[in-house]
């Protein structure tokens, strides 16, 4: 499965980039496999399926736990994914390389909460679906 990482500290707008991208594959023709959470709301974390260019896409914006990164690429697994879109908060770089190992993985990282830099991350993660 090929990984995208959007990496940054906290409140750097991992979530709005990743809400993007969803937001841009669904303009450009994805199908909703698995709707959003109930609870979703424009700044809160968000975990969802779509179906985009003959692939399944999974998001999952919540990246707060280290541990839970290995549940929830397990779960994206099950739900036969291609790729996988998730944050990820400022971990060590090593403890993130041994997890996803064996993975295709691309990292991006985000500085700060910027409607530009959100719409880069965004096309970011579309070109890499």
């Amino acid at each position: 499965m090929k990984i995208i990482v959007v990496k940054g500290n906290q409140n750097t707008g991992k979530t709005t980039s990743i809400r993007l991208a969803y937001d841009i594959a669904l303009y450009l023709g994805a199908a909703i496999i698995t709707p959003r959470n109930i609870e979703d709301k424009p700044h809160n974390d968000f975990e969802t399926v779509l179906f985009y260019n003959g692939k399944r896409i999974g998001f999952h914006s919540g990246g707060d736990l280290l541990k839970s990164f290995e549940e929830i690429i397990d779960d994206y697994k099950e739900k036969k994914c291609d790729r996988l879109v998730m944050a990820s908060r400022n971990f060590k770089q090593t403890a993130l390389d041994a997890l996803f190992n064996g993975h295709e993985v691309v990292y991006l990282y985000k500085d700060k909460k910027d409607d530009i830099e959100n719409v880069d991350i965004a096309r970011n993660i579309v070109v890499n679906l």
